[in-house]
């Protein structure tokens, strides 16, 4: 029988391993108590968690912290914005020995919440793992979670729990190790709106299976993570979830663009196409120009079930094109945006961005993209705020020349930006920065 605990309840369940990825046999391993922290409000920015006044780590959207032992004792958790120093949540918990609790941020409308899990380890389990769940899910408030073995299907899948909108449940009975087929539905339903395959359950410990909403430029997706005892997340989207791609023409003429030698999309020169949607898998993709000349050809592109991609089609160093293809970021742009950094300037070996606020200059700015190499890209955290951006190019002389600025900005929340250093011939310095979403 299941054991379901609502928001603001510790779930017990049956112990846990807690050194390494899958535990640890130690007499000493209950002389502390142990505690995790995963974020899962999307409002929420950079967060950071302290038990009293010890540092337990920080997590975005989706992510969790180390695995941190503390004396047992009752602590007061506070949940604190990394940027701002802004306090979310404070609240008192005890902390048992020999336990981990697993502290989750969530929310409600703009509301912050938490929930929390705790286990001990179990010494019966004999090659099995322990399972527990919670949904953050607003857009699915109510849900079925299966699981069958990976070699077979849905058919054939057991119903693990059912769960409500921030709800976390504790499966009373060990699992064979191996790997699973995770399938979610409607509550009663029998048609699967989210499968994960392959799913890898190979330590006799605890693991906690979190269902959330994805806040990328597709929307409406779900993500299963998988915490274990580390501070990365198993993140696995729906093995059949829709992708998209979208174009951006740095060349100096108007192009046509096809995908295994379809016409998609007529992309103006600067210019940033909409979103085309795809199935996930392997694209042929070409461009010419609008008198029928061909620019580039058959070059791979490949998308994976959940993705958003761009493509930057620029000029190399000999006025050939090329395309470059990045992986869109896919948390929520509320609190902090992950702008998408790409140098298109073939002139120069390598480029400087530098995101400049109020009481900085260049030489001090904290947030910057350093030596960033021609057709090379990189994504980079921003907290909300103003920035004014800067394009420095430094010589082998060690001289430095300011190509470009833009006037103090804030980036709006929810957008999906990219900046790119571009050639331009009627730029003063013949170069320029561009911020497109």
């Amino acid at each position: 029988m299941k054991s379901v605990y609502s928001l603001r309840l510790l779930a017990l369940g049956a112990l846990l391993g807690l050194a390494g990825c899958g535990g640890s046999s130690s007499d000493n391993a209950t002389a502390e108590t142990y505690l995790q922290f995963y974020n899962g409000a999307a409002n929420a920015g950079n967060t950071s968690l302290k038990a009293g006044d010890k540092a337990i780590g920080t997590a975005t959207y989706g992510d969790v912290s180390a695995l941190v032992a503390v004396a047992p004792d009752s602590y007061t958790l506070e949940l604190a914005d990394v940027a701002s120093a802004d306090k979310l949540l404070s609240k008192e918990m005890s902390l048992a020995e020999g336990n981990k609790t697993l502290f989750i941020l969530t929310q409600k409308d703009a509301q912050f919440d938490y929930l929390s899990l705790s286990f001990k380890r179990d010494e019966s389990l004999d090659k099995q793992f322990k399972l527990h769940l919670a949904n953050l899910s607003a857009q699915y408030p109510t849900l079925d979670v299966h699981l069958s073995a990976e070699s077979k299907g849905f058919a054939d899948a057991e119903l693990v729990d059912s769960l409500s909108f921030q709800e976390v449940s504790s499966v009373a009975n060990g699992k064979e190790l191996g790997k699973f087929n995770v399938y979610l539905t409607q509550a009663g339903g029998n048609t699967p709106l989210f499968v994960a395959k392959g799913v890898n359950f190979a330590y006799t410990s605890n693991y906690v299976l979190i269902i959330r909403d994805k806040f990328g430029p597709l929307a409406g997706q779900l993500s299963v993570d998988v915490v274990l005892n580390s501070s990365t997340v198993a993140a696995y989207d729906h093995t059949d979830a829709s992708a998209q791609f979208r174009l951006y023409n740095s060349l100096e003429q108007d192009i046509n663009v096809a995908l295994d030698n379809q016409n998609v999309a007529s992309v103006a020169a600067g210019q940033l196409s909409g979103y085309l949607p795809l199935v996930k898998g392997d694209y042929s993709l070409s461009a010419r120009d609008s008198d029928g000349a061909l620019l580039l050809n058959s070059a791979l592109l490949s998308v994976a079930a959940g993705n958003s991609k761009a493509v930057l089609l620029y000029a190399n160093e000999k006025q050939n094109v090329e395309a470059l293809s990045v992986t869109e970021p896919d948390k929520p742009q509320v609190q902090a945006h992950d702008v998408v950094v790409a140098n298109l300037v073939a002139d120069f070996t390598q480029l400087q961005f530098y995101f400049v606020r109020s009481n900085e200059t260049i030489a001090n700015a904290r947030y910057n993209v350093k030596n960033l190499a021609f057709k090379k890209q990189q994504t980079l955290s921003l907290p909300k705020d103003y920035y004014a951006i800067a394009l420095v190019q430094v010589a082998e002389n060690g001289s430095t020349t300011l190509l470009d600025k833009t006037d103090s900005i804030m980036l709006t929340p929810g957008e999906h930006y990219m900046l790119l250093a571009e050639q331009d011939d009627a730029a003063p310095s013949g170069y320029k920065l561009k911020l497109v979403h």
